[in-house]
């Protein structure tokens, strides 16, 4: 099913496809990402559940959008999402940014029972290297570069990141693919996204969250430490950790069949 373009109740239109019936899950997609990365894994997933895949505000194939560009507003559109298409027993399942966009509803929701679990992709409490945690993937400094790379030259950044989200080399035409989609996104909103979600902290709150987690990583992971789903399955009260021994950073993408596989089966012992 192609994407249509939906207009919420927090005023903002978004690009969303929506698929199959059942138990809903929300794939939520990485900064500057869009949901053409969960390409492999929305027919199969829709096969037994409902499956919707947003693109955030400005991103992949939603229009362009001034202001709102921080986890705080895009979590609010998600919950906007949810109430418009009635959803019940949601499960989010976030992606790198899309993660910390799912911690930050429940930060901001904690009340809403609409929700049943929380899959986080390849995805640490906090991007940000610090004292007392060594598994960022910038530090003040370096976050500084990234944003005047992305000023500079914004397809020439995202070009350079993309391989490194996978564990083997991907074609040309498939590096072509992935640009496409992405390169909408701009560099204004792609910074100003950028530099919000690296700042960003959960750690704090992460204990707090006591929702179902399934925690998905790729063993060959070149942007989040594995050390970072070692912490979460320490400090969160519920959670299960899968490797994914033959993926990077996209485990959804590098090793779909069995992703999917493992998200169903979850989702269903829910």
């Amino acid at each position: 099913m192609p994407p249509t373009i939906t207009t919420l109740s927090s005023g903002v239109s978004l690009s969303v496809i929506d698929e199959g019936v059942g138990q809903p899950i929300v794939l939520l997609h990485g900064v500057c990402m869009s949901n053409v990365f969960f390409g492999r894994n929305i027919d199969s997933l829709s096969r037994t559940n409902r499956v919707i895949a947003p693109d955030f505000r400005g991103h992949g194939s939603s229009p362009a959008t001034q202001g709102g560009h921080t986890l705080d507003q895009y979590a609010r559109d998600v919950r906007a999402l949810i109430t418009d298409l009635g959803l019940q027993d949601v499960i989010l399942a976030g992606w790198s940014m899309g993660s910390l966009v799912a911690w930050e509803y429940l930060s901001q929701f904690s009340d809403d029972h609409r929700l049943a679990g929380v899959v986080i992709i390849s995805q640490g409490p906090s991007d940000l290297i610090q004292d007392g945690w060594p598994f960022g993937i910038a530090d003040i400094p370096t976050l500084h570069e990234y944003v005047r790379l992305m000023q500079a030259d914004t397809d020439g950044f995202l070009a350079g990141f993309v391989p490194t989200m996978f564990k083997d080399e991907i074609s040309p035409a498939q590096h072509g693919a992935f640009m496409d989609a992405i390169s909408t996104v701009g560099a204004n909103t792609g910074s100003l996204i950028l530099l919000d979600q690296t700042l960003r902290d959960y750690r704090d709150l992460i204990p707090t969250f006591d929702v179902p987690h399934l925690l998905a990583w790729g063993s060959d992971e070149k942007v989040i430490q594995v050390g970072s789903s070692d912490w979460l399955l320490d400090q969160l009260p519920n959670a299960r950790r899968v490797m994914f021994e033959e993926s990077g950073h996209c485990p959804m993408w590098e090793e779909a069949e069995l992703f999917n596989e493992v998200v169903a089966e979850w989702s269903a012992a829910l």
